[in-house]
C-alpha cells in the first residue's frame, strides 16, 4: 500500500519581522478532510501561521507543500485554487 502524502505539509516553517521571531521551526500536517484549531495565547503567532499557509505572508525558512508538491511562492490566489482559503475574523486595513 502506497503511503499518501498529507494534504497540507509544514516543514520548518520561520517567520521574522526585522529582529523578531515569529515563527521558529513550525511543523505541522492535516490530512484531508481534517479539521484543526490552533489555540494560544496573543502574540504567539497564530495568525502569522495561518498567513503563511494563505499566501498571504511568505515565510523566511521552511516548505509548504500541498498533496505533497512544494507549492512556493505562494499567493492567495493560488492558496485559494489548491484548496486552501482563510476568512478572517475581523478586516484590518
Amino acid at each position: 500500500m502506497q503511503n499518501e502524502a498529507p494534504f497540507l505539509r509544514l516543514t520548518g516553517i520561520s517567520k521574522r519581522f526585522g529582529g523578531v521571531r515569529a515563527l521558529d521551526g513550525i511543523d505541522w500536517e492535516v490530512e484531508r478532510g481534517e479539521i484543526h484549531c490552533l489555540v494560544g495565547e496573543n502574540g504567539c503567532g497564530k495568525s502569522t501561521l495561518i498567513k503563511a499557509v494563505a499566501g498571504v505572508l511568505s515565510p523566511t525558512s521552511g516548505t509548504i507543500e500541498i498533496d505533497g508538491k512544494n507549492v512556493e511562492p505562494l499567493d492567495p490566489a493560488r492558496a485559494r485554487a489548491l484548496g486552501i482559503q482563510v476568512i478572517f475574523q475581523d478586516l484590518s486595513l
